[in-house]
């Protein structure tokens, strides 16, 4: 018995060896899996922090967009600091760079005029200089660096560079992260480009909702992001003016001129752009409005007409809703079709747009020269719709006055009149 315990002791002892080998493998490869796995985690929570830090920043400030992205890789990362070049920002159109520093504050704006930048700019590729005592231009910093060219495609965005105080201090299983990293970045950047496109497309409709409708807007940003300047145009210019109103504001409060005046441009406006117009401006309690710009239309004459015709069957309401002491209220109209320079006047941010020419003086004359209740219209409105008159609701009858001489002006104009049968 003793003899076979021997032999089985012996045969456990040379088994040992071996087990014990095989597991201490197993417990490295273990190990470096778990560290791995570790390493991808705090990589994957960086990442989100860096993204979750977009929620609580303004985005209208973007170096603090770009400065919380370089900390969070500074913190996590044991960087010495960290650049962020862009090349050209795209809301104020030059180059700017954004660092964060570990310990100390470091002034990078000397990478503007450096080798290094220049390499990144002409080749777009990675750069790892492990050594940068080998480096001239930044031989001050020492430690190491790697430079990711931030591109989509062919187009040349910025740069990431990030820095170690150690020689050789970037491993090469973090390359591959930091250029996840680069491309966070390109994302923020796009993302940015859309939201603030997004802005200034929300500020253009805005402003240009107060002279177009919604179709012309959008026509208008189709087109292109408008622009200062004028452009030669045949469109049709209307003037309605509120009659009796001057006296009236006399006897009633300020607070109820302006419910007053309110509410007649809200009857209005509405009708001009369902009619395609354009609203030029309100003078007092005086409409200006145009047809036929800024996007062209062939028949701005009797989009015009038959935009005037309803406003006065939207007068009439308005005086029923308002009441028995606004019954005396009348409203007289000049129409006039021609040539006229058309556009943007103002400045970049403040644009409004307007029609200016002898068009438009004399249309306004005209509203000068009609009385309460009627429309005057100049012989080349009337030519336009001459043969489309049937088409029209609201009118009572419309009639020549012959040549008339205008305010102001040498020039005889052929005018006619309009009486609408709803007034």
């Amino acid at each position: 018995m003793n003899s076979n315990k021997a032999i089985m002791d012996n045969t456990a002892d040379k088994k040992d060896p071996f087990n014990q080998a095989h597991f201490e493998v197993f417990r490295e490869k273990f190990i470096s899996i778990q560290k791995k796995y570790e390493a991808k985690i705090d990589e994957l929570s960086i990442l989100k922090e860096m993204v979750e830090s977009m929620k609580s920043i303004d985005l209208t400030d973007p170096d603090l967009v770009w400065r919380r992205q370089l900390d969070c890789l500074i913190k996590y990362k044991n960087l010495s600091g960290a650049v962020f070049y862009l090349f050209k920002d795209f809301q104020h159109k030059k180059e700017k760079y954004i660092s964060s520093s570990f310990d100390r504050a470091i002034n990078y704006s000397f990478l503007k005029n450096s080798t290094l930048l220049k390499k990144i700019i002409n080749e777009k590729k990675n750069i790892l200089i492990e050594d940068l005592d080998d480096w001239e231009d930044c031989i001050k910093l020492g430690g190491s660096l790697y430079a990711l060219p931030v591109v989509s495609g062919e187009e040349f965005y910025g740069a990431l560079i990030l820095f170690t105080d150690k020689r050789q201090g970037f491993r090469k299983e973090d390359l591959f992260f930091y250029s996840i990293v680069r491309d966070h970045l390109m994302n923020t950047i796009t993302f940015r480009r859309f939201y603030s496109d997004k802005i200034n497309e929300e500020k253009t409709i805005f402003q240009f909702s107060r002279f177009f409708s919604k179709d012309v807007v959008k026509a208008i940003l189709k087109s292109g992001n408008p622009k200062l300047g004028g452009e030669k145009k045949k469109a049709c210019v209307v003037f309605a003016d509120l009659e009796g109103f001057t006296s009236l504001s006399e006897k009633i409060t300020a607070e109820e001129v302006v419910e007053v005046l309110n509410y007649f441009f809200s009857s209005m406006i509405p009708i001009i752009f369902k009619n395609s117009g354009t609203l030029d401006k309100l003078m007092g309690d005086c409409v200006m409005a145009v047809f036929g710009a800024p996007i062209d239309d062939r028949r701005c004459s009797f989009q015009a007409v038959k935009a005037v015709l309803q406003m006065f069957e939207a007068f009439h309401i308005f005086k029923q809703d308002l009441g028995g002491r606004y019954r005396h209220l009348k409203m007289s109209v000049g129409i006039n079709t021609g040539e006229l320079i058309a556009g943007f006047l103002g400045s970049e941010n403040h644009m409004n747009y307007t029609v200016i020419g002898d068009t438009v003086n004399s249309a306004q004359r005209l509203q000068s020269l009609a009385n309460g209740n009627q429309i005057y219209l100049s012989r080349s409105v009337f030519k336009d719709i001459e043969t489309e008159i049937e088409q029209f609701e609201n009118i009572q009858r419309i009639e020549s006055l012959g040549r008339l001489k205008l305010k102001g002006k040498k020039q005889i104009l052929n005018v006619y009149r309009i009486i609408p049968e709803i007034c």
